[in-house]
């Protein structure tokens, strides 16, 4: 600013030297040793003066923004564009990695790491993916152990080295990285999750209890999972304190399970159970009863079987018509009442509910029990050997499927048969052995038959 202030002050005043020598009649002449110039009349003189004074002046400025701005400018847009160019890299490189290509995400990587920082966070993190995706484990680790040293890449490198100590099996590595990546950080998501995971896999069920608080406190989970969560660790712990013989915290356990989510039938059979132990069967019976109004479900069956047993048999059977009359349209309620009646001896009431289910599409329960009864109360064993064959064709009966690998579980557990936690829901799978069937007639009592 006050360079241009300056140019033009000088300006103004050659401008008024040159009209007042305008008026002067004089002649010129310059003269330096040898060399002469002029003679001029003093108008010409002085705008030819002007004109070399704003020539040196326009020169000079040109020349001190060329020796003091733009070097830095060059400099600086080079730096820029080389930047530019490792993030352009870098992003390849990330998309290449996504879609399988090793060997481009690799190229581009080296490029980005020529063009970028040396200590840029996402190139070191795509160079550690690469040598994992390669098998190099050993280089992936030491590239997130020294991301560790680094306060900008301690949480990625945490993060990293934690899931290597998942994928080696690593429980207690595993714990430990996680606790140092909640001391770095107290609000990450993925750290108080995958502690919450973690501590759930591990069995420490207490610690896992606190961290789902934590999860809540900071809003970090949304109500209803949090719910079911809560259900799922406190059924767990309750079957640990019923293991050690601690009844009382079992019982206070089971009750906060039911209580976060009653409609979730592991929650339901487990406070059934623990309430029958106490000798409350008209609480276990109670709780059955509101979860089968809800959703009939198989695994009911036997708690209710083991709520109502104080009864006579005649009492037990009324029990069990009025426990499907609440949803008697459900096929569940109609294969229970069905299984129950054979159980207490009523094949007439049997095959009446199963007929009202053996459409082309026969559950496998429905043609089990078929055979059962023609077992049990005719003796007509080609009847049940034509129902079983029925059977090997049918869907298979619904059981506990993991999500995650496909493997099946006859009984529900917060960890799946494949090690992976929450991750059993009811369904039909692909296949059941036949070993795991239940209620399948004796093969060899077929044949004696």
């Amino acid at each position: 600013m006050f360079g241009t202030i300056l140019f033009f002050a000088i300006a103004a005043i050659l401008i008024w030297a040159v009209y007042l020598l305008s008026t002067v009649q004089t002649q010129i002449e310059l003269s330096w040793g040898e060399w002469i110039i002029g003679p001029y009349a003093p108008f010409e003189a002085a705008v030819a003066a002007t004109c070399v004074v704003l020539f040196i002046l326009i020169a000079w400025n040109f020349v001190a923004w060329l020796l003091w701005y733009n070097p830095r400018n060059i400099v600086g847009g080079l730096r820029r564009r080389r930047q530019e160019e490792g993030f352009r890299a870098l992003t390849r490189g990330m998309v290449a990695l996504s879609t399988g290509d090793i060997r481009e995400a690799s190229r581009q990587q080296i490029r980005a790491e020529s063009r970028l920082p040396p200590n840029q966070a996402l190139n070191k993190m795509l160079a550690a993916q690469i040598a994992e995706k390669k098998g190099d484990f050993e280089t992936a680790v030491a590239l997130f152990e020294a991301m560790t040293e680094i306060d900008e890449t301690r949480l990625l490198g945490l993060q990293g080295l934690y899931n290597q100590a998942r994928r080696d099996g690593d429980m207690n590595r595993a714990l430990a990285l996680l606790n140092n990546a909640n001391k770095v950080s107290h609000d990450t998501p993925w750290v108080l999750e995958s502690l919450f995971r973690v501590q759930a896999l591990a069995g420490q069920w207490n610690k896992a209890r606190e961290s789902l608080r934590q999860l809540e406190r900071k809003k970090l989970v949304n109500i209803e999972q949090a719910k079911h969560w809560r259900a799922v660790v406190d059924i767990e712990a309750s079957r640990e304190c019923a293991d050690k013989n601690d009844g009382k915290q079992a019982l206070l356990l089971s009750k906060e399970a039911h209580r976060a989510q009653p409609d979730f039938i592991p929650a339901v059979i487990q406070y059934a159970e623990m309430e029958i132990q106490y000798g409350r069967v008209g609480r276990a019976e109670k709780a059955v009863s509101d979860a089968w109004q809800i959703a009939p479900h198989p695994n009911l069956v036997p708690v209710y079987e083991a709520a109502t047993e104080i009864y006579r048999p005649e009492k037990q059977y009324e029990k069990f018509r009025i426990l499907a009359s609440k949803r008697i349209e459900h096929t569940e309620s109609r294969i229970m009442l069905a299984r129950e009646a054979v159980r207490f001896g009523h094949y007439d009431e049997a095959r009446s509910q199963l007929r009202q289910l053996s459409g082309d599409d026969t559950d496998a329960r429905v043609c089990r029990l078929m055979a059962d009864i023609e077992l049990t109360a005719s003796g007509n064993s080609n009847a049940a050997r034509s129902w079983m064959a029925r059977a090997s064709v049918s869907a298979p009966d619904p059981v506990w499927v993991c999500r995650e690998s496909g493997t099946v579980a006859i009984e529900w557990s917060a960890i799946s048969p494949a090690g992976a936690f929450d991750s059993l829901e009811w369904r039909r799978p692909n296949y059941v052995p036949q070993a795991q069937l239940p209620n399948a007639p004796n093969p060899n009592l077929l044949i004696a038959r």
